[in-house]
């Protein structure tokens, strides 16, 4: 049986996991990879051992004769690729947030649709059981409607000063870390986000040279009037015990959800730190396989694409979490509530 035929564009952190998964998957081959620095392109074919590396995506679309690509690009650079993809009837598995403005996710949705291919957003988290088990538990009907949500997800400083030094001016933490948590509440409310207000705190980084906020808190109101507060702050000190203080709490009529993903379930104390390991969303094996929410919804993808299934997460979805994070944007640059039609 012949096998999918893969591209990877972007050659970083993400990308990596996308390679261990696709390589280890049965249905999919790597064929290619295309990274703007094509030095880091061509290590990266050679330590997946991929036939074909490259510094323009285009290039690597008309010669690969691609299946599937993964777009593993920072946020503001998922757009371009996967509209063009998508035209060539490529189906595209994008790393979240879909795009950085509503009119580029419409482009998207657009070329998917009239070219009959499927792209997805990766929001994994709907993917850690956990999660999961919260939007079983609210489907409940004894569990009564969501009333209220609040989602903090907080970086240590490491990662805008140092993990995306590149790139942290064209990205906020709203839409490098509240894209999931967005996604996650809209996912769990059912319901379509009608208002949005923020505000956000330029110090820190800004001192530091940085042109992007400390923190940012949005409110959203949903059409049945459950309230939703989002919180994305990456100025932490790095010695907190894990990169990542995530926490959801669900409000409903007749229980409250709390998720706590700050320990994922283990901690370690050694004689120069204590901390938190995260295993949750992708943790590497020895014999480089990967486990975690992220492998599950990369080979969920590859099911939807081998069974003409609909993925789990919806290109419409994934519009409404940029729609909510466009809005919050706004709502920051001109100290006003933002009313989404």
């Amino acid at each position: 049986m012949s096998k999918y035929r893969v591209g990877i564009i972007g050659a970083g952190i993400m990308g990596d996991i996308h390679a261990r998964v696709y390589r280890l998957n049965p249905l999919t081959e790597l064929v290619a990879v295309a990274d703007i620095n094509k030095n880091k392109a061509q290590a990266f074919a050679e330590r997946f051992e991929i036939p074909s590396a490259y510094d323009q995506f285009d290039e690597m679309f008309d010669e690969c004769d691609l299946d599937i690509v993964s777009v593993c690009t920072p946020d503001f650079a998922h757009a371009q690729p996967t509209i063009a993809a998508a035209n060539k009837k490529i189906n595209v598995l994008v790393e979240k947030p879909l795009a950085t403005n509503v009119q580029d996710a419409l482009e998207i949705i657009k070329a998917a649709k009239d070219n009959e291919v499927k792209v997805m957003a990766q929001f994994s988290h709907r993917w850690v059981p956990a999660y999961r088990q919260a939007k079983d538990l609210i489907n409940r009907p004894e569990a009564g409607g969501p009333v209220l949500a609040y989602t903090r997800k907080n970086d240590i400083i490491s990662v805008p000063t140092e993990m995306i030094a590149g790139w942290v001016n064209q990205t906020t933490p709203a839409w490098f870390l509240s894209s999931h948590d967005i996604d996650l509440v809209c996912w769990y409310f059912g319901v379509e986000p009608v208002e949005v207000y923020a505000n956000a705190v330029f110090k820190v980084l800004k001192a530091r040279g940085f042109n992007t906020p400390d923190a940012i808190q949005a409110q959203v109101k949903f059409a049945d009037g459950s309230l939703a507060t989002f919180e994305a702050c990456w100025i932490y000190p790095n010695t907190f015990p894990t990169m990542v203080d995530s926490w959801v709490q669900i409000v409903c009529e007749n229980q409250v959800i709390h998720l706590d993903r700050k320990y994922e379930q283990i901690e370690i104390a050694t004689p120069s730190k204590y901390e938190y390991p995260r295993n949750l969303l992708a943790y590497h094996f020895e014999n480089d396989e990967v486990h975690g929410a992220v492998p599950l919804s990369i080979n969920h993808f590859i099911r939807c694409v081998d069974e003409n299934l609909e993925p789990l997460v919806t290109l419409e979805s994934s519009l409404t979490v940029t729609r909510i994070l466009d809005a919050i944007q706004k709502s920051v640059e001109t100290n006003s509530r933002i009313y989404l039609s």
